[in-house]
């Protein structure tokens, strides 16, 4: 058995969620670990012995771990003066590594010709190597440094970026990382515990650990292999991205963290209270709201403006577009996977909604690959380069101009925490599209619409075990919405999916009611057309939310 004990010295945890910029991560993941053991070893000079000892770890299966709940801390905006480097021009960076290229390679040549013996020749090559890498005259050389750039530097002048240092405080201020079935050498051991007791934070800078090996560690309560919570682990070939992902941004340029994404449940707490559930497409939002002299659509148009947002992305996005990001394999047929969903915002649930189309969220599941999420990023930004508001055209119908929002938002429906918050009691704020016809629902004799609606009910269910929920304790369907500003099915035009035979299907539409055993933590899509805003469920059982009760089978 392994077991590495992580202690966090300020009684805090200071990292930002993979997934969300303004979210904390808890529990702190095992990719995160290793790359500060990788830190600590490069900086100690990249010793062999250690180096294998990082191999054997990342390609151990993923861990255990046992860590206590954690409070997070309300998240605010810091506006942080940006280090600016452009004093010091790319052009000369770029010049100085070419020719310390060039230096190294004659270095090496006239070592090798004379047998290795440091010659004259050798020496001045040297010193210009050293000179090279000197760069005081040319940060303290006023006379070749831009004006503007050095006076970017004075405070009146310098520049500030929005951040978030969003934490959580642990109850127990440690974590423990377990590899139960791991055969630990005694070599590798010592060699492991050397690479620990270098290890001085975790996450920002401001996180102080200290870590060590321990022989009777606490019972994990997080396991990998199921679950709707995922954590970034690694495995084979993890050490040689992170050196390969330095070489492109040498701690200047942002950075993102390789990873293999891995499912964990977590056991329930000791109060009993297990905690929720999430479904497999569940992740973070990047939220656009229309712009106020944008037409609102009705939300019987949710699919129209799901797919426009879509195309519009498709069509920023570089070529190859990830399966993650498409929703569709090499071969054209749709991915097995979560991939990104687009997601039409309707004004529901309130007293006066008349659910009408307020803004679109673009859904990330937590699971999405490292290269679909950074294509996904890229195609926004593209299009956002482009022109200060984006824009969808629809024809005759006209435009729907739209913003990205960051920061706190003050339309109520699109807050991304009104369609994420937990809840036992779930209903449909847009219709679920079946998966499988049940057959006419308000045709025929009493007894061959009440299996209809048996068929559809297990549909539902079906929908629920595909995105790794269990089944509703209650289910109830109607063609008329649960809940108030809801669009009837029948507003909504037939949704149409290829099938099997490449042909056309029209999927059935109904309202749903749902109620589980344990609470399910937003946000939650169902049925075939939920990556196109149909299917999207609405958290209720709140004073904020208004149900309507005239709900009818027929």
């Amino acid at each position: 058995m392994l077991a590495i004990e992580v202690n966090f010295l300020t009684g805090r945890f200071v990292a930002t969620a993979h997934n969300d910029r303004e979210a904390s991560e808890w529990p702190p993941h095992p990719a995160r670990l290793f790359s500060a053991l990788v830190a600590g070893w490069a900086e100690a000079g990249e010793d062999d012995a250690e180096r294998e000892v990082l191999e054997w770890l990342e390609a151990q299966p993923a861990p255990s771990l046992a860590a206590s709940e954690a409070d997070p801390r309300r998240v605010v905006s810091y506006f942080v003066p940006v280090n600016d480097t452009r004093i010091i021009s790319g052009a000369w960076y770029e010049r100085r590594s070419q020719n310390l290229d060039k230096l190294e390679d004659q270095f090496e040549s006239e070592i090798e010709r004379s047998d290795g013996e440091l010659t004259k020749k050798a020496e001045r090559t040297r010193d210009k190597i050293q000179k090279e890498l000197d760069v005081d005259s040319q940060v303290s050389n006023a006379g070749t440094t831009s004006v503007k750039s050095a006076l970017e530097l004075l405070p009146d002048g310098r520049i500030k970026q929005e951040r978030h240092f969003p934490s959580v405080t642990p109850v127990e201020p440690r974590v423990t990382f377990v590899w139960p079935d791991a055969e630990l050498p005694e070599a590798v051991r010592n060699s492991l515990d050397d690479l620990l007791n270098r290890v001085t934070r975790l996450g920002h800078s401001s996180s102080l650990v200290s870590c060590r090996l321990v022989d009777d560690p606490s019972a994990p309560n997080w396991s990998p292999g199921a679950g709707t919570h995922v954590l970034r682990c690694t495995g084979t070939g993890q050490l040689a991205a992170l050196r390969e992902r330095f070489e492109q941004h040498q701690a200047i340029k942002p950075r993102s963290l390789p990873f293999s994404a891995v499912r964990y449940s977590e056991a329930a707490s000791e109060s009993g209270s297990p905690p929720p559930l999430r479904s497999d497409t569940a992740g973070n939002w990047i939220v656009f709201e229309f712009l106020a002299k944008s037409r609102r659509f009705p939300a019987s148009r949710t699919v129209e403006v799901a797919s426009a947002m879509r195309a519009a992305i498709m069509s920023y996005a570089e070529d190859p577009i990830p399966e993650g990001l498409s929703g569709h394999q090499s071969s054209g047929t749709p991915t097995l996977d979560p991939h990104v969903a687009f997601l039409p915002l309707p004004y529901v649930g309130f007293e006066h909604a008349d659910g009408r189309i307020m803004g679109l969220a673009m859904s990330l599941p937590e699971s999405l690959d490292h290269e679909s999420r950074q294509a996904t990023l890229r195609a926004i930004g593209h299009w956002e380069q482009e022109t200060d508001y984006l824009t969808l055209t629809f024809g005759n119908s006209g435009i729907l101009q739209l913003q990205r929002r960051t920061g706190p938002i003050d339309l109520v429906s699109i807050r991304p925490e009104l369609w994420q918050r937990s809840s036992l009691q779930w209903v449909s704020a847009t219709p679920v599209a079946l998966p499988t016809h049940p057959g006419p629902l308000s045709k025929g004799s009493a007894a061959a619409r009440s299996k209809a609606w048996d068929r559809a009910e297990q549909a539902v269910v079906a929908s629920c075990r595909h995105v790794g929920l269990p089944e509703p304790a209650e289910v109830e369907l109607s063609l008329d919405p649960f809940i108030r500003g809801a669009r009837p099915a029948a507003d909504f035009p037939p949704f149409h999916q290829r099938g099997r035979d490449g042909k056309p299907v029209a999927r059935r539409l109904v309202h749903v009611a749902l109620s589980f055993g344990q609470h399910v933590q937003g946000p939650l899509m169902l049925g075939a057309g939920r990556f196109l805003g149909l299917g999207l469920m609405r958290p209720t059982g709140d004073s904020g939310s208004t149900v309507s009760g005239g709900g009818t089978n027929d």
